[in-house]
């Protein structure tokens, strides 16, 4: 599996409604063109309130990817090999888990 070279993807998640907006985030996984299967694809993770998360753990694809700064990434073959999880949270110490999914922007 690879992108077209000439084309770039990213697929964004938002967390479920929440009242509280700094438990809101925003993840958006990119998919550089000519990616291949040991490309690292980048993840950009923002709270609610649109400001990176600083540290937290993002349940995806089967994986517990760690978020320092607002970014983390995921080896496109582990997305691949774990497209089928359908598992997606945010973890944040002093915070509840909350969890989302894959929306259309």
């Amino acid at each position: 599996m690879k992108t077209p070279a000439d084309k770039s993807l990213s697929f964004t998640f938002h967390s479920h409604p929440e009242k509280d907006m700094s438990l809101r985030w925003k993840i958006k996984l990119h998919f550089p063109g000519g990616a291949t299967a040991e490309t690292m694809l980048p993840i950009t993770v923002h709270d609610g309130n649109g400001a990176p998360v600083k540290s937290g753990v993002f349940e995806f694809a089967g994986q517990r990817l760690a978020v320092s700064d607002g970014r983390s990434e995921l080896r496109y073959a582990d997305f691949v090999k774990g497209k089928h999880e359908k598992s997606v949270w945010l973890y944040r110490d002093g915070m509840k888990p909350v969890p989302g999914g894959l929306t259309f922007e």
